[in-house]
């Protein structure tokens, strides 16, 4: 399955991060978008750079399809041999990992925030293209569908600067509580 990156060109930081990632995960099959910067609102680009990915499943009328951002970092070797394996048969959203939500028994979330690595079911691609550009998005789809976390989740996020918050983070105090995959 080819996984979606979204990727800001002037990160080369970031990019090099991502192609160790590949390397590591033996991914060959993926695709690099550029993302998008909105001038005053941080949460439109975002937004609007994964809709575009959405968008693109949508008129190609693929069945799903496999988004990550480019500051994802896998737990584990094979992890992401792990999350493909383990998708589910039914969902809206797939997750590879969230730093917030609290997962219910059956692995399910209703809210959420993370969205590093996740599949959209086409079921679902209205839904998702639907939500207001101006809000943080994963935080906007709030009880709108049927998500699925994979547990352990096999993915957090890097370290390192968020052209979204303009500051450098760690990212880590979000995962401690997270089953990992490989941990």
């Amino acid at each position: 399955m080819e996984l979606h990156i979204i990727h800001l060109p002037h990160r080369s930081d970031r990019l090099t991060l991502l192609n160790q990632e590949f390397e590591t995960q033996n991914i060959t099959a993926y695709k690099i978008w550029n993302g998008i910067i909105h001038p005053s609102n941080p949460a439109t680009g975002i937004s609007q750079a994964h809709k575009q990915i959405v968008r693109y499943a949508l008129e190609n009328g693929l069945p799903e399809i496999l988004i990550g951002e480019d500051d994802l970092k896998f737990t584990a070797p094979g992890a992401f041999d792990y999350y493909l394996q383990q998708k589910p048969t039914e969902y809206d959203l797939y997750l590879g990992g969230i730093s917030y939500g609290q997962l219910n028994s059956d692995n399910t979330v209703n809210d959420f925030s993370g969205t590093l690595l996740y599949m959209v079911h086409e079921r679902f691609y209205q839904t998702f293209l639907s939500i207001p550009e101006d809000k943080n998005l994963d935080r906007s789809l709030k009880h709108k569908g049927k998500y699925i976390v994979c547990d352990p989740q096999p993915v957090i996020e890097h370290y390192g600067y968020s052209d979204h918050l303009k500051g450098y983070f760690d990212y880590s105090e979000f995962f401690e509580a997270r089953n990992l995959f490989g941990r």
